[in-house]
């Protein structure tokens, strides 16, 4: 089933084949305004449903079938083109044991945190805009990762070490992620984040949060100062997939049991392979590829996307 809802400021859609339930759990986190709202947009025709069912006959439904939300979120088995509002969950909810283990594995700038840690270095070298445009450009697939990274870092070169402490104090957490990675460890899940920002800034964080796995690059630093290169091999778009493969191994969790949330074209592997793939405020390229598509400033939104069970979501 596709269904289009604001749900806690978010608009999502559900699409692919769904249960009632799933729609009905969304629902319950939508308030009576916001359902209203749409609803009347629905009548308006600014928002416009059309739904084609899976049975032979291939009967086309369209908003007019539908008295409201409520009513449409009943169906199931559908598939369902929206138009006006678009984003994208493609993932039903399956009924899973509560001592089942998973694993999550976030990616840090812009997703976990709200700034782009290598832009906040780079205002500091005076060439912020330079490495903002080089940084748009890689997120939208447009500059292999690698390239682009290797060019910003040369960029940092002759920064002073101190640097890094000032910004580790200028980054901020997104809202919801301290509470999403803090329920599922109560959930005994594991935690943990890959970046291709860089480890000298995300550790202390990390350590905070109780991250039980990180993979990032490493800035080389010579007598105090940056030398605009990194230490050992990059963490790129494959590196990303491949920690997503470790840590699952050293977890003990199947590949089908993890989640990987991150927003640019440098995740678009690890989302592919994850057993849900959640693009988080993300760029079309890899909205294109997610299971999961969430445009919301609260990522623990995403709790309600990754197929707990009413168990687990009881315990939150």
């Amino acid at each position: 089933m596709t269904l289009t809802l604001p749900t806690v400021s978010a608009l999502i859609t559900l699409s692919g084949i769904a249960q009632p339930r799933i729609t009905q759990k969304i629902l319950a986190f939508v308030s009576d305004l916001e359902i209203i709202e749409v609803n009347e947009k629905i009548i308006a025709g600014e928002i416009f449903l059309s739904v084609k069912t899976t049975s032979p006959a291939a009967k086309i439904l369209t908003s007019s079938n539908f008295l409201n939300l409520q009513n449409f979120a009943n169906f199931s088995a559908l598939t369902v083109d929206c138009v006006a509002i678009k984003t994208v969950v493609s993932r039903s909810v399956k009924n899973r044991s509560i001592g089942k283990k998973r694993l999550l594995l976030l990616d840090v700038d812009s997703t976990l945190i709200q700034e782009e840690v290598i832009e906040l270095l780079a205002n500091k070298a005076g060439a912020g805009a330079e490495v903002a445009r080089i940084t748009a450009a890689a997120m939208s697939g447009q500059i292999e990762f690698a390239a682009a990274l290797d060019a910003r870092v040369r960029l940092l070169s002759g920064l002073p070490e101190k640097v890094l402490e000032e910004v580790r104090k200028e980054i901020t957490l997104t809202a919801g992620a301290r509470e999403l990675i803090s329920a599922l460890q109560k959930l005994g899940h594991q935690v943990g984040i890959v970046s291709g920002g860089f480890i000298d800034v995300i550790q202390p964080l990390a350590k905070e949060l109780l991250i039980d796995f990180i993979r990032a690059n490493k800035l080389e630093i010579i007598d105090g100062k940056l030398t605009g290169h990194l230490e050992g091999s990059t963490i790129d778009r494959a590196g990303k997939a491949q920690a997503l493969c470790d840590f699952a191994k050293i977890s003990d969790v199947e590949i089908a049991e993890t989640v990987a949330i991150g927003d640019g074209a440098n995740d678009i592997d690890m989302l592919k392979i994850a057993g849900i793939g959640i693009a988080f405020n993300a760029k079309p390229i890899l909205q294109s590829v997610a299971d999961v598509s969430l445009n919301s400033p609260h990522l623990d939104s995403a709790l309600y996307l990754m197929g707990l069970s009413e168990a687990e979501i009881a315990l939150i």
